[in-house]
């Protein structure tokens, strides 16, 4: 089971020193290190503009080209701004409130590009005060677009936790044969 962490998390860069190699600083691995850090703190906030449910906080992470795309879970994948930022209006005006708890928090940065990977378990509240927890995997990519990293897609889609696999451990998925003759496919 891996353990959660807070919203609040580092980049862990693998290090020349875990493999017994001195680590030599160069300007390029200190620029590395510089953009990973970046990415990242876009990431956060945009996670914070996710709990304050605050449109215009998350205005300011996302790319406004044409090509920038939303995937909810559950959803179309949602085209361009304006039409992302009205999906992110309906889902805040039908919650209360919305905690996150990150892990597995993955950071890549090649040239303009960068996406990070992470789980993120939420707790939210709705507007009818029910609440409930769930889990997503989520993809986020980011384009460098002059000097600033904007969000170009943001990709979650729901994920079983290990609690919630210990309850349908039971239960049996067969996907048209994938399993093998006779054996029912169960998911990991």
């Amino acid at each position: 089971m891996s353990k959660r962490r807070p919203a609040r998390v580092s980049p862990r860069l693998e290090t020349a020193a875990e493999h017994d190699v001195p680590v030599i600083e160069t300007p390029a691995r200190t620029s590395l290190t510089r953009e990973l850090t970046r990415v990242e703190e876009v990431n956060l906030a945009f996670y914070e503009a996710f709990h304050r449910r605050d449109v215009e906080r998350m205005g300011r992470v996302w790319s406004r080209s044409p090509y920038a795309r939303c995937i909810h879970p559950g959803w179309e994948p949602v085209v361009g701004w304006p039409i992302i930022r009205q999906s992110w209006v309906e889902i805040f005006e039908s919650m209360r409130s919305i905690e996150f708890e990150l892990e597995s928090v993955h950071v890549e940065v090649v040239d303009r590009s960068a996406w990070i990977n992470l789980i993120a378990h939420a707790s939210v509240t709705t507007e009818d005060d029910e609440t409930f927890q769930t889990s997503v995997i989520a993809t986020t990519m980011f384009e460098k677009q002059d000097d600033e990293w904007l969000i170009v897609l943001h990709h979650s889609s729901h994920f079983l936790d290990d609690d919630e696999l210990d309850e349908e451990e039971d239960d049996e998925i067969d996907l048209d044969g994938l399993g093998g003759a006779g054996t029912p496919f169960k998911p990991n």
